[in-house]
């Protein structure tokens, strides 16, 4: 897959009869995952994804959080793993999100010399989200989607973000169509793991990932690109000393090495309890080694 970072006014290589998807894709979602396999249909051509590097949420107080389910590296590794041939990353400021409807097909989406654009029913762009699919046929060949639904409500980034809050880890993979996933580099934490004889991998997160509720989770950390059974810990830490904020630390089962500095990503398979506060470390290893019974 080839990942092409431009700015406006500028015109990166172009692709052979592309066929571009648009959307946001945060979660990259069952209905983001049904654009790109419609894109693949006619199997000649290749399929290209156009991202922004920032979200108007950066810029203006939309009201929306600027928690993500998906980083941009996560987005391009799970386009990838699609068959996606480009992805396509604008640089976009403040002054981008002011661009018209007729601007933004102009100025962004004509450089691209588009055999094919497919998006799904609900798909908005330009100032005010002026512009629509019915717009788009105007000037290029368009493929509209329609909205996935699963036991009649729509699948949506939203309603994956209430899922994880809440803890709802199977719901909320069930749409996502894949477990979900976060990204970060093992750090160093008090090691009180290591001192009850299971060190964990505490990580510091390369986005601002919406967090599971606190609790244990069954998953899996995939270390060197191989994955582990691990126990997912996203808390506070009750038993040691209260942190401010939830943390992420995980249980490896099967590694022993010393992973400081290394790159990992976690993904969640379901909720196994909620974080408990023990009377001692002794009682912390107790509850690990029965939380380990179904790794």
């Amino acid at each position: 897959m080839q990942t092409f970072r431009y700015s406006l006014g500028e015109v990166p290589p172009l692709g052979y009869k592309t066929t571009l998807c648009l959307g946001t894709f945060d979660g990259f979602h069952k209905g983001h995952q049904s654009l790109i396999l419609e894109a693949r249909k006619n199997g000649e051509g290749d399929v290209a994804v156009l991202l922004f590097d920032h979200s108007p949420t950066e810029f203006f107080d939309t009201g929306k959080s600027l928690d993500v389910l998906t980083s941009l590296e996560d987005k391009c590794r799970l386009f990838e793993s699609k068959g996606v041939d480009i992805v396509y990353i604008l640089h976009v400021d403040k002054g981008f999100f002011s661009l018209g409807k007729d601007e933004f097909i102009e100025k962004v989406l004509k450089p691209l010399s588009l055999e094919r654009i497919v998006v799904g029913e609900d798909y908005s762009f330009g100032k005010n989200a002026e512009g629509n699919p019915t717009y788009l046929k105007k000037y290029f060949d368009v493929d509209v989607i329609p909205l996935m639904m699963i036991d009649g409500k729509k699948i949506s980034t939203q309603s994956i973000v209430s899922f994880i809050k809440n803890g709802d880890i199977k719901d909320a993979n069930t749409d996502l169509g894949r477990p979900y996933q976060i990204e970060g580099v093992v750090k160093h934490g008090y090691m009180n793991g290591r001192k009850i004889g299971f060190p964990t991998a505490n990580l510091s997160l390369l986005d601002r990932y919406v967090l599971p509720k606190d609790g244990v989770y069954v998953g899996l950390a995939y270390v060197h690109g191989m994955p582990h059974p691990s126990l997912v810990n996203v808390g506070k830490n009750p038993t040691v000393g209260l942190l401010k904020e939830s943390v992420v630390e995980c249980y490896i089962k099967g590694i022993d090495e010393d992973l400081y500095g290394s790159l990992i990503y976690v993904e969640f398979l379901f909720r196994l309890r909620d974080e408990i506060k023990f009377a001692s470390l002794d009682e912390v290893k107790q509850q690990i080694e029965k939380d380990l019974k179904f790794l």
